[in-house]
């Protein structure tokens, strides 16, 4: 059988056999073949054989797919030794079976290290930036924090705002002061703004818009204060950088600098097209020593740099705003920003384990969960199925993350809080949207949970070998169907052991290649199955979703909660 030579991040191979007729490749742990690389697709291509031999396609993957160089656009044929770039994962295909390939290796003295082909530049040589920037806006610790900050919360939804009102521009220079314009309503702290646009051979930065505060119109509007050293750092790396008190004091350096201006705050982010290459920089500072930049507002920007950058890409290769590119840019920037508002870890509660999972089946999901600590020591664990597609489900999403926090601060009891919920849900302005919801406040000192549901499936409880639903004939309507309707709670105990899975329909109704659907019976006995522990709990009904479903992709968004109350 043929074999798929994988080169890994840690300069290593690994050798899969091409046994089935299909074999999917991408980011998510359901794939034939798993790579765990922020840059990888969660399906993003397929081996497929055939009577006359193997083919590859991408699966719509956002980064693209590659055969000795270029980018396939249909199903592509393999030969022996064709090099295929899961955009900047390298493979080699082999027509051989793995033991016979690793011998000829050996033999050959091959160091194990991916090699380069010498006509043409390939996706992995690009570098570092092109990940930093999407991985420093994914991972950043306080971004699911900042949520809980109304001003905060409305300049990550005016960020995606802007994609929406960039739509019909197709030139260049009519994009960049509208963002700049855009940001300053964002942030009203910010006193001048930069774009500046990596151009010629050099690479040189450019000021392609400026904009200064009418109240500082004493400054030239020439570019600056921003030292070149920034610039070229943010360039490099792809990262980007919240400084204070201005620009470093470093005396070559600030020879260098354009404008000699003091800024107490600044924040910088690359330009990021679609191309996955820094196409310039994105700059703002503020003055006032009262109203400083924060980390949270540097996520925004990284969201605002990622939306215009892929403007910018576009319009410069002459793309309409409603083609295929236009299509992928909007998921990918939906993408980021709903990954931003899901939960970066999980709790610490003493006493209790937690498990989650997720994993859309298109670039954007509908699926959300959150983890809300309250004042008084309690946790709220949230579940729901967001109605929409693409932008505006990250819209909706931004929006109903921000208001589940609030109504749990401001509401008595759990029940008073979903029925807040249900009625800014239900107002005009969210018309034709709703969610189906489920709330889970754990009180960890009494071990007590109080269960609110809005249409969702029911949490379940695993105790010993008793799988049982837990507050079904208490739940009410989903969320924004009936702005009157007010809903219950219910309360129980937890006893040591007790297991509590809140699940979305992505796993109860996934679906095999005969069409059959996984069902509640499958996973009571897939829960009754699974050994002690929240975490074998959670990856032995994954595990048996994904044995049902092999050969079929994923119809639907995969949410999966759990949590125990220690032996």
């Amino acid at each position: 059988m043929p074999t798929l030579e994988v080169s890994t991040e840690a300069d290593e191979k690994q050798f899969y056999e091409l046994t089935s007729d299909e074999t999917v490749v991408g980011r998510d742990q359901f794939c034939d073949i798993v790579l765990r690389r922020h840059t990888v697709s969660r399906q993003h291509a397929r081996i497929v054989r055939s009577a006359d031999g193997f083919y590859i396609e991408d699966l719509s993957s956002l980064n693209g797919t590659y055969v000795n160089g270029r980018r396939i656009e249909g199903r592509t044929q393999v030969k022996d030794q064709d090099r295929i770039h899961i955009y900047e994962v390298v493979t080699v295909f082999h027509e051989a079976s793995p033991d016979v390939v690793k011998a000829a290796l050996a033999d050959s003295g091959d160091d194990g290290r991916p090699h380069a082909l010498a006509d043409e530049p390939l996706p992995e040589e690009r570098t570092e930036p092109v990940q930093t920037a999407a991985r420093a806006m994914l991972t950043a610790p306080t971004a699911a924090d900042a949520l809980a900050d109304p001003g905060s919360q409305s300049r990550f939804r005016a960020a995606l705002k802007i994609s929406v009102d960039l739509e019909g521009l197709h030139e260049v220079d009519t994009i960049l002061p509208k963002i700049l314009d855009s940001l300053f309503e964002i942030f009203p702290q910010a006193v001048r703004g930069y774009i500046l646009l990596a151009e010629g051979a050099d690479g040189h930065l450019v000021p392609r818009a400026i904009k200064h505060r009418q109240s500082e119109s004493g400054h030239s509007m020439t570019f600056g204060p921003i030292s070149r050293k920034t610039a070229l750092h943010v360039m490099s790396s792809g990262e980007a950088l919240l400084m204070d008190e201005g620009p470093e004091n470093d005396s070559a350096d600030a020879n260098q600098s354009v404008l000699d201006v003091s800024c107490l705050s600044m924040i910088c982010a690359p330009l990021m097209g679609p191309s996955r290459s820094p196409l310039g920089i994105l700059y703002l500072d503020a003055t006032d020593p009262r109203r400083r930049f924060r980390q949270e507002d540097l996520d925004v920007l990284v969201t605002v740099s990622t939306i215009a950058g892929q403007e910018v890409e576009t319009a410069s290769a002459g793309q309409s705003t409603h083609d295929v590119g236009t299509h992928q840019r909007q998921l990918a920037t939906a993408k980021q920003v709903q990954m931003q508002l899901l939960p970066q870890r999980r709790p610490q509660v003493g006493g209790y384990h937690f498990y989650d999972y997720y994993q859309s089946a298109d670039e954007v999901g509908g699926d959300y969960f959150g983890y809300i600590p309250l004042s008084d020591g309690r946790l709220a664990l949230t579940i729901g199925d967001v109605a929409g597609k693409g932008v505006s489900a990250a819209l909706l999403m931004a929006h109903f993350c921000a208001e589940v926090r609030y109504c749990l601060s401001t509401s008595a009891t759990p029940a008073e809080a979903v029925s807040l919920l249900n009625q800014d849900l239900s107002s005009e302005i969210l018309n034709y949207h709703f969610v189906t919801f489920a709330l889970c406040v754990l009180d960890p000192a009494r071990h007590r949970l109080t269960i609110v549901n809005a249409g969702h499936l029911p949490p379940l409880r695993r105790r010993g070998s008793v799988i049982e639903e837990l507050g079904g004939g208490e739940g009410g309507m989903p969320l924004g169907c009936d702005g009157t309707r007010n809903y219950d709670q219910v309360e129980l105990d937890l006893e040591p052991g007790d297991t509590i899975v809140l699940y979305t329909d992505g796993i109860s109704e996934a679906m095999n290649a005969r069409g059959d659907v996984f069902g509640s019976k499958r996973m009571r006995e897939a829960l009754v199955r699974s050994p002690t522990g929240v975490e074998n709990v959670g990856q032995t009904l994954l595990d048996d979703v994904r044995r049902f479903v092999r050969g079929r992709l994923q119809s639907d968004d995969i949410c999966l909660v759990c949590f125990a109350r220690d032996e």
